[in-house]
């Protein structure tokens, strides 16, 4: 459900995020367009989660996401449990730094993970030294304030897309760039000739559906970021080249429990799908306060 617009600013507390799962049916959300919640998060404004990544280890699959107490984001893992339950969580990454995105993904033999740090302007890539709990720090890949960085394999290279904030602005420049060993990575850029700068940035894994990758982004407005998410169709080769197929929003959510009005990472496994919401609670107060404080 989503309020309306001046109820939206006299009553309605400010926006949070919490994750969705449901398992996989044989139509997927790239089928039907729609997504129908099994399990959300319990969530607050003080206290809530977005950033899902699930990632599947053999016949067990892990759920990494952002956990944001009191402003403030730290990286979780859970396990997906039968019947969509999610188990006990385990903070797996948390110091000085805001953490959030947690992309986890498996190369040359180990499982390694990039985390959004913008905050520190790096692009940080961890390796498990015990997976899914326990994560080293290897190296520094990029010294930018870089978001959402995002990994995948084609036709024997990896590439790693990555997005630079612009000040005062939800507008981002992404990059491309190919490499070949993670142990000791060395980044070639390569071109990304055309996008949208408030429609391109990551929002989860690429996935192949019907033989075809697929990117999910971001769509934003100026100021305001996870109004929707928009699936591309990416070719990768000596340029990187994406064209849009399709857009979901909170209207093609079956969400209970929330004021839903926006959306903005998707991911999948072979067994479930997640995405994270937009959220609002009422606020009774609100009007209240803004009379006295005028």
């Amino acid at each position: 459900m989503k309020p309306g617009g001046l109820f939206s600013k006299l009553f309605m507390g400010s926006y949070f995020f919490t994750i969705a799962l449901r398992e996989k049916t044989p139509q997927s959300i790239m089928d039907n367009r729609s997504f129908h919640a099994q399990t959300i998060m319990p969530a607050t404004k003080d206290d809530w989660a977005a950033d899902p990544m699930l990632v599947e280890d053999g016949k067990r699959t892990w759920l990494f996401y952002e956990a944001v107490k009191n402003g403030k984001g730290r990286i979780e893992a859970a396990e997906v449990l039968d019947g969509c339950r999610i188990s006990e969580p385990t903070v797996i990454l948390e110091d000085a730094c805001h953490y959030s995105y947690p992309f986890v993904f498996h190369a040359q033999g180990e499982w390694y993970m990039i985390p959004e740090s913008s905050a520190a302007k790096e692009v940080r890539l961890y390796r498990a030294a015990d997976f899914p709990y326990v994560w080293e720090k290897q190296t520094v890949l990029l010294s930018e304030a870089a978001v959402d960085t995002t990994v995948f394999e084609h036709n024997g290279r990896y590439w790693l897309l990555t997005f630079l904030l612009s000040a005062g602005s939800e507008r981002v420049i992404p990059h491309a760039y190919t490499l070949t060993d993670w142990r000791q990575p060395e980044l070639r850029e390569v071109p990304w000739p055309e996008f949208d700068p408030l429609q391109v940035r990551g929002a989860g894994p690429v996935f192949q559906h019907e033989g075809v990758l697929i990117r999910p982004a971001q769509i934003s407005r100026e100021q305001r970021y996870g109004d929707g998410l928009a699936f591309y169709r990416i070719c990768p080769e000596d340029t990187y080249q994406e064209r849009q197929i399709f857009e979901i929003s909170e209207k093609n959510l079956e969400i209970s429990g929330f004021w839903v009005d926006g959306l903005h990472t998707y991911s999948s496994s072979s067994r479930y799908e997640a995405i994270d919401i937009r959220c609002r609670e009422a606020d009774p107060g609100k009007l209240i306060r803004k009379i006295m404080h005028h």
